[in-house]
């Protein structure tokens, strides 16, 4: 038996270096007859595994593929089992492809474990050209952690509360590279304050593990208050840069002619 791992196309640099293939260059390797040529190893079922970017959409192609050419049944898909993906209530994201967590569980009462789940088209992809996992994306990995184990775990005891995060600090360290495959976070609440309904306070840690190796810490210090009362101090914040903005603007005679 013989083995890949499977990636968006975003991490053609990985898979260059790495013998893994991504979506496109696998699915044009079927066309072509060249898949087995593709992954040399023993004779049996070639394994295709999971790695990040890639999409049911994707994986309903390429058994398409496979099937079409006769391949099904010299082929084994290892699918990733990260579990569901976290919710836009949970991460305060507006796509899902720019939620970067799934299968939240808790482990204990203070500490929960989840999975890095990278979407090909995921807002911090777009322009990256290294091999692994920029660092950015870990950053907002772990602040939807944060976020999704606060309001799953914590506010939820107030339903009829909505409430906007804020750090008061956040503090980082990057150990060893995370690459487009299984990463597993795991998420220690410190202290949470919970004491005023209004204002909700939490201490929380978030860790990258990633081949027995820890990747990347993130300590997180912040506070959570009403939605209604962030919107009128982000409107009054607003309104003061404009106005110091505009007092800083050149006089008319030194500006630019729009003609």
């Amino acid at each position: 038996m013989s083995a890949l791992f499977v990636v968006g196309d975003r991490y053609a640099a990985f898979a260059d270096q790495t013998g893994a293939m991504t979506v496109s260059r696998l699915v044009s390797g079927i066309r072509a007859g060249t898949l087995r040529s593709s992954a040399p190893g023993p004779a049996g079922p070639l394994v295709l595994a999971e790695g990040q970017g890639v999409s049911p959409y994707d994986w309903a192609l390429i058994v398409d593929e496979l099937a079409r050419r006769g391949l099904s049944d010299d082929t084994r898909i290892l699918p990733a089992e990260r579990g569901a993906p976290a919710t836009r209530t949970e991460t305060h994201k507006h796509r899902e492809r720019n939620v970067l967590i799934a299968g939240l569980t808790r482990e204990e009462e203070h500490t929960f474990t989840a999975s890095l789940l990278i979407d090909n088209d995921e807002e911090l992809q777009l322009d990256h050209q290294a091999s692994h996992v920029q660092g950015m994306v870990l950053l907002e990995a772990a602040r939807q952690t944060y976020l999704a184990v606060c309001e799953r775990y914590y506010a939820s005891r107030w339903p009829e509360r909505h409430y906007a995060y804020v750090f008061q600090s956040l503090r980082t360290t990057f150990r060893n590279f995370v690459f487009p495959l299984e990463t597993t976070i795991r998420c220690e609440v410190r202290h949470a304050d919970l004491s005023d309904p209004e204002l909700l306070s939490f201490d929380v840690r978030v860790d990258f593990g990633q081949a027995r190796l820890h990747a990347a810490d993130v300590r997180m210090v912040g506070t959570a208050f009403d939605r209604e009362l962030m919107a009128r101090k982000e409107a009054r914040g607003a309104q003061r840069a404009v106005r110091q903005a505009l007092r800083g603007l050149p006089a008319p005679a030194d500006a630019v002619p729009a003609g």
